[in-house]
C-alpha cells in the first residue's frame, strides 16, 4: 500500500484536477478496500491485478484481465469493492479460469446494474451454469442500461437450459454487438432460444460464434431461419455443430445466404458437409454475392474444394 500512496495521489503522472474540481482517488480507494475485502473472506487477491495497482505507470485501471483462480469469493471481493467506490474507469473485465462459478457472476451482475462504463464482459471456462445464465440475463435487460457490446461465456457448461435463461435478455437487447457462447453444451432443444433473439427488429447483434455446441441437423435448420432475419449480423460461427448436407440443411443455408445481404462471413468448419454439399454451396454463392467468406471443412475432393474457393 505504501508503494501505490507514495507519490501525491498515487500514480506516476496522475492528472491534478481541474479547479473546483474534486481529486479522483477511485482507484487508490479501490486497492484498499479490495484488500480489506479479500481479508474479510478469507481469499488470495489477484497476483495479476495487484500487479497493475502497484504500477507507476497505471494512472487507472481501464481493463480488469484475471487468470489466476481466485475463486467465488475472490471475484466477490472484487466486485463489492468495485461497487462501493462506484468505480468508472473500467472498460473491459475479463476472468479466465478463476473459478469464478456461478456466486461469482451474482457478484459481478450486481456491480454491473451500476456501472456505465464496462463494454466488454468475458467469463471462459468458470464453471457458470444456467442458474449463472439467469443472474447474466438481468444486466442484458434493457431496464439495466448495460453498456455492454461484447459478452463471452466460452467453454462454460450451460446447455440449452443456459441458453433459455439468457434469452430473457437478450430478446429485448439493442446495444450487445458480439456474443460468444463456444463449447457450451447447447443441444438442438436451445435453438428456439437463439432463434428468439435473432429476429428482434432492433437488435444490434453483429457477430454470433456458436462453434462446439451440439445443434445438430434440428437445431441448426431452427437457428439458421432466426439468422436470416438478423438484421446487422455480419459474422456467423456455426462450425462443429454435428450436422450434415442432407437437403433440408441446403435449403436452410441457401435461404439465408440469399435473405440476409448483411452477414458476409459463415464459417461451417468441422461439420459433415460432403462433396455435393460443397458443390450446392458454390451455386448458392453465385448469386449470393455479398458473401465474401465462407469457411468450409478440408475433407472434399480437392477439385470440388478449389472450384468453392475460386468461385
Amino acid at each position: 500500500f505504501s508503494k501505490l500512496m507514495a507519490k501525491g495521489k498515487g500514480k506516476k503522472g496522475k492528472k491534478a484536477p481541474k479547479k473546483d474540481e474534486e481529486p479522483d482517488e477511485s482507484t487508490e480507494k479501490l486497492f484498499k478496500l479490495y484488500k480489506k475485502k479479500c481479508t474479510e473472506l478469507q481469499c488470495s487477491t489477484s497476483k495479476a491485478l495487484m500487479a497493475k495497482f502497484l504500477d507507476d505507470d497505471v494512472e487507472d485501471i481501464d481493463k480488469i484481465h484475471i487468470w489466476d483462480e481466485i475463486g467465488w469469493q475472490g471475484v466477490k471481493a472484487l466486485m463489492e469493492s468495485l461497487k462501493s467506490v462506484d468505480y468508472q474507469h473500467c472498460i473491459s473485465l475479463r476472468l479466465w479460469k478463476t473459478g469464478c462459478e456461478d456466486e461469482g457472476v451474482r457478484a459481478i451482475v450486481d456491480w454491473l446494474a451500476t456501472n456505465s462504463t464496462v463494454r466488454m464482459l468475458e467469463l471462459l471456462e468458470n464453471k457458470i451454469t444456467p442458474l449463472g445464465c439467469d443472474f447474466i440475463s438481468r444486466v442484458l435487460a434493457p431496464e439495466c442500461n448495460s453498456a455492454l457490446t461484447i459478452l463471452k461465456l466460452d467453454h462454460n457448461d450451460i446447455g440449452s437450459e443456459g441458453i433459455m435463461n439468457l434469452s430473457k435478455g437478450l430478446t429485448m437487447n439493442k446495444t450487445l454487438e458480439e456474443l460468444s457462447l463456444t463449447y457450451c453444451n447447447i443441444e438442438a432443444d436451445g435453438a428456439r432460444a437463439i432463434f428468439d433473439f435473432l429476429i428482434y427488429t432492433k437488435s444490434g447483434l453483429k457477430k454470433l460464434n456458436l462453434t462446439g455446441n451440439h445443434l445438430r441437423n434440428e437445431g441448426i435448420r431452427k437457428v439458421l431461419r432466426g439468422v436470416s432475419c438478423a438484421k446487422v449480423l455480419e459474422e456467423f460461427h456455426i462450425a462443429d455443430n454435428q450436422f450434415d448436407d442432407k437437403d433440408e440443411i441446403l435449403q436452410a443455408f441457401s435461404f439465408c445466404m440469399t435473405r440476409n445481404k448483411t452477414l458476409t462471413h459463415y464459417d461451417l468448419r468441422f461439420n459433415a458437409i460432403q462433396d455435393d454439399g460443397i458443390k450446392h454451396l458454390t451455386e448458392v454463392l453465385l448469386e449470393a454475392t455479398h458473401v465474401w467468406n465462407v469457411e468450409v471443412g478440408e475433407k472434399v475432393t480437392q477439385d470440388i474444394l478449389k472450384e468453392f474457393k475460386e468461385r
